[in-house]
């Protein structure tokens, strides 16, 4: 069975999707939340029905309320093509089936072409996730063996389930050690009735002492077995001590010698935290000796700068006329740019009306009309004319090449004709070769005759048309004219129109047939397949039997060369057209050049230019004077806005003057070396006001800098001293003598931790440790417990032996018959304990069967499938566990390693265990399952193998012939074993798929 397409209604988040095109092994990519789980529910939900509201598993009933449902196409063996829609409706949905010869149907035709397969079923043996992995690693090591045996037989671990859930009712019922459960709650009530049926019987002096050598013999036994306990843990702590002797003793000796040292008190990372002060005072002092001679040099700076106030009451003055002279130079540049400018117009015009020969003044050029209008009409006609002229000499060149075409043509047709046979000569051919041509002119004939009478036929009803047409057409033409005159005598020009109207279309349609005198044309070709029928007779007639073959071939190739003749016309006919296009071509060039030649004359007459330019540069012409009359409007602005600029120098030059006689200092006339003078005075003693300040302040920051340094030297020279007062000492000598005996304290503390924390994982107790160190014969006392344990085991044994002894005589006393009415009770009691262990017998015997059940699938089916899981196994792991078998407990399996070394399932690493659960899982489907080919439904299985087993679990299941492997996976590394078309790109944003 193999799943060919799918179309999802609304599943979860994706709606309205198809996926096509599915391969034997498809892979389905996308990161988290892509769909992929939603796919693999959907066709679950196809295939077996969607989930009701009382179970667990997710509906994925679409949030948008889409429809919900969908449809799932698959290629089936024994049905061929099956398309399962499956949609919302009661229960698991409503489906219907529609097979490839008609056939549709519901649950009844899904359920046999699914092999009554449910979906439990399917889920356990081709269905398969991460979660069935991760059992495994939630499983005690006793579990895992049960676990892997159960998925081999069902697929899943519910075999195991249903052996731990008889186990639990065993146990609820009766354990060895119990008091809750009934049967032990049923057996401590018989012991107390056996207790009262004993105290009743100490009337018999015999009863009285057994039983209390009975309760004497049961005290050693409890005495002699709670002492074994104790001699063995007694014992244990005895092996124990020899392990940790040595440790314990150096513990001892360590603490002791601790315990005896004065305390040193040293500060904490003493040595570095004293290093690092020393290392801090070193900048402080280097900068407090630079910051103080700086500070002399800068006071000496101060004190040589002298401002004169003077000169700073101008500054508004000056500051004016600065202001003013970089527009005062902007405007002469500029006044200069526009005469030179001014300068380069006039030339220009001189020029443009040089290159037109225009003797018009600025004024009349300016007059000229050069709107949009006559721009186009200029543009257009040199256009044309450059068209015009192109298209002459593409002409020309055309010209050329049909006239040789056309010479070369003829003279091919003339050298063919010349090989044609005289008609003479093709008569007597055609003469000698139609007696073996006799069949064919008799089929020309048939054919003939069989048209003649078709055109007959064909006469026959085109004149009995005709007639009919005749009679028709005259008579809507009668009318219509009647209806005219009708119109004109009674003065009704609507109806006169209408009938004149009418007239004219029924002539229109009629008129052939009514005025049609000559021979219609089947007539005509009536006559000419008669007159070919009678050539055919005679030619028929006159052949005669026998015929030459030579003459046959000549007419063959004479045949030919008419043939190339004929198709040699045709291109003289195609070459003669070729030509006369292009001499009608040539007229319509003529034409266009008349155009041409009207056009510039009208454009030399409004841009009074003369007919020369204007034939051959219209548009350059009127571009010219277009940019003339653009330089004439221009210069004119330029004029006026050199007298403004003027205006404003004048202005600025007699501020300049006054601002002369305000600083003597400035000499000469030149406006910028006056603002210069003024400014640089001003500026300089600016900088002087400037410069006095900064220094000034750089003075107050660098005595608030010493200070601060200062004081920080004092804070680390501070934390020296307090450090020598922790240490106790009075210099740097006697601080480092102290260090190092604290830090050999620490040594000695760090040794005593460690052994501290080796002995803290020992079975002894401190208070044990101690007393085990003042002991110096512990093999001798460890030989002594051993001795007393044995001894307590054999008085066991013999008191047991003289136990049985009494109890059977007790009891043959019970049965004399004196204690009747307790006896009644203890046995009602007894036969209630029965019952109950009657229930407890029913699940023993269905745990047998269970293992009966599983002991038959281990004889007739278990060996088949071992070997299968063994070959995958050996190829998973590349030969290093090449073979599977069943553990001696019946429960569980034995992998044996390369070296024969075998080993159980909780024995091996956690990627090997999920090898073996997938081997056996795969081997389960192809063996016992065989017969049923639905595909492989894998997600995400294999995440914790490693590159290499990982490529051959991907290989194994390409392998794996005749079943469909369907596999989803959110980790791109894998996407590298799978070719292009085999994996569908899963978009989470939209879960959108793509294929």
């Amino acid at each position: 069975m193999k799943i060919e397409e799918l179309h999802i209604y609304g599943y979860g988040k994706l709606e309205n999707r198809t996926i096509s095109g599915l391969g034997d092994f498809q892979v389905f990519y996308g990161e988290n939340e892509a769909g992929k789980s939603t796919i693999m529910a959907f066709i679950h939900g196809i295939l077996f029905g969607f989930p009701t509201k009382q179970q667990q598993e997710l509906r994925y009933e679409p949030k948008g309320g889409g429809r919900y449902g969908g449809k799932l196409s698959l290629s089936h063996p024994d049905y061929g093509l099956v398309v399962i829609e499956r949609v919302k409706g009661k229960a698991a949905g409503d489906v219907t089936v529609l097979l490839e010869d008609g056939t549709s149907g519901g649950e009844e035709l899904l359920k046999p072409l699914l092999g009554n397969f449910d979906k439990n079923m399917f889920q356990a043996v081709f269905s398969f996730n991460l979660h069935g992995l991760q059992n495994i690693h939630q499983m005690k090591n006793e579990d895992i063996g049960r676990f892997l045996f159960s998925a081999g037989t069902l697929g899943t671990d519910r075999l195991a389930k249903a052996e731990i859930e008889l186990q639990k009712e065993l146990e609820a019922r009766f354990k060895p050690s119990g008091k809750k459960p009934a049967l032990n709650a049923r057996m401590a009530n018989l012991r107390a009735l056996e207790t009262e049926l004993g105290k009743a019987s100490e009337k018999n002096a015999r009863y009285g002492e057994l039983i209390k050598e009975r309760d004497t013999i049961l005290e050693g036994i409890r005495s002699y077995t709670e002492e074994i306990p104790v001699l063995v843990r007694e014992a244990e702590k005895l092996r124990e001590w020899e392990r940790i002797e040595g440790i314990a003793r150096e513990e001892a000796a360590l603490a002791d010698e601790l315990g005896r040292t004065e305390e040193v008190k040293f500060p904490a990372r003493g040595i570095e935290r004293l290093e690092a002060s020393k290392q801090m005072l070193i900048p402080y002092t280097l900068q407090i000796e630079g910051i103080r001679e700086r500070k002399e040099l800068l006071q000496k700076e101060v004190d040589s700068i002298v401002l004169h106030k003077g000169i700073l009451e101008n500054e508004a003055e000056a500051g004016a006329l600065s202001a003013l002279v970089p527009a005062y130079d902007q405007s002469r540049r500029e006044s200069a740019q526009l005469e030179e400018r001014l300068s380069q117009l006039e030339e220009y015009i001189a020029i443009a009306k040089g290159k037109l020969h225009l003797e018009l003044d600025e004024e009349e050029i300016a007059s000229i009309n050069t709107d949009i209008y006559l721009k186009q009409q200029a543009e257009e006609a040199d256009e044309r004319r450059k068209r015009t002229a192109a298209l002459k000499v593409q002409l020309e060149a055309d010209f050329q090449e049909e006239k040789a075409g056309l010479e070369q043509v003829e003279k091919e047709l003339k050298g063919a004709r010349e090989q044609l046979l005289p008609q003479d000569k093709r008569s007597h051919f055609e003469k000698l070769a139609r007696a073996g041509a006799e069949d064919a002119v008799r089929s020309q004939l048939d054919a003939c005759r069989e048209r003649i009478s078709l055109l007959e036929e064909a006469v026959k009803r085109d004149e009995a048309y005709r007639n009919k047409s005749r009679i028709t057409g005259a008579a809507m033409i009668i009318g219509a004219l009647a209806l005219a005159i009708y119109g004109y005598l009674g003065d009704e020009w609507m109806v006169l129109g209408a009938g004149i109207i009418f007239a004219g279309i029924a002539a229109s349609v009629f008129g052939k047939s009514l005025f049609s005198s000559g021979p219609a044309k089947p007539s005509e070709e009536l006559v000419r397949q008669k007159a070919k029928a009678n050539q055919l007779e005679e030619e028929l007639l006159s052949m005669k039997p026998g015929h030459s073959e030579a003459a046959a071939l000549q007419l063959e190739k004479d045949d030919q060369e008419r043939m190339k003749v004929n198709g040699l016309m045709a291109r003289f006919t195609q070459q003669t057209a070729q030509y006369e296009k292009v001499l009608a071509r040539f007229d319509h060039l003529e034409k266009e050049e008349a155009l041409l030649r009207e056009q510039v004359a009208l454009l030399c007459r409004e841009l009074k230019i003369s007919g020369s330019i204007g034939k051959h540069m219209p548009a350059e012409a009127f571009k010219i004077i277009e940019e003339c009359k653009t330089a004439i409007l221009e210069k004119k602005r330029i004029q006026g806005k050199i007298l403004t600029l003027k205006g404003g120098q004048s202005e600025v030059e007699m501020r300049a003057e006054q601002l002369g006689r305000i600083f003597p200092e400035t000499v000469g006339n030149d406006l910028n070396l006056i603002a210069h003078t003024a400014k640089t005075m001003l500026e300089e003693e600016k900088k002087k006001a400037i410069l006095l300040k900064e220094k000034s302040m750089k003075l107050e920051e660098m005595e608030f800098d010493l200070a601060k340094l200062e004081k920080e030297r004092s804070i680390h020279e501070k934390a020296i001293r307090d450090l020598f007062s922790l240490a106790g000492a009075d210099n740097e000598e006697d601080y480092h003598a102290a260090a190092k005996q604290a830090m050999q304290l620490e040594e000695k503390q760090a040794r005593l931790n460690e052994l501290r924390t080796e002995l803290s994982f020992s079975i002894l107790g401190k208070e044990e440790i101690e007393a085990l160190l003042l002991t110096r014969n512990a093999p001798e006392l460890l030989h002594e417990l051993n001795g007393k344990a044995e001894n307590a085991k054999r008085e066991i044994e013999m008191l047991q032996l003289r136990l049985a002894e009494v109890r059977y005589e007790i009891q043959v006393l019970e049965e004399g018959g004196t204690y009747s009415e307790l006896l009644h009770s203890f046995r009602l009691a007894k036969s209630e304990f029965e019952e109950e262990a009657r229930e407890w017998a029913v699940y023993k015997v269905a745990g047998e069967l269970l293992q009966r059940t599983t002991g038959r699938f281990r004889e007739y089916h278990l060996p088949r499938l071992l070997k299968k899981a063994g070959e995958y196994l050996a190829f998973l792991t590349g030969g290093q566990y090449p073979r599977l078998f069943l553990a001696p407990s019946g429960t569980g399996f034995l992998i044996e390693r390369r070296d024969h070394t075998r080993f159980e399932a909780n024995e091996l690493s956690q990627a090997t265990t999920e090898q073996v659960y997938v081997s056996l899982r795969l081997a389960l489907a192809e063996t016992i399952y065989e017969k049923f080919s639905f595909p492989f439904i894998i997600d995400d299985s294999f995440v914790n193998f490693d590159g290499l087993r990982t490529k051959r679990m991907i290989e194994l299941l390409k392998g794996m012939d005749g079943r469909q492997v369907l596999f989803f996976t959110c980790h791109s590394h894998l996407l590298g074993h799978f070719g292009e078309g085999q994996v569908h790109l899963l978009d989470r944003s939209h879960a959108n798929i793509q294929g």
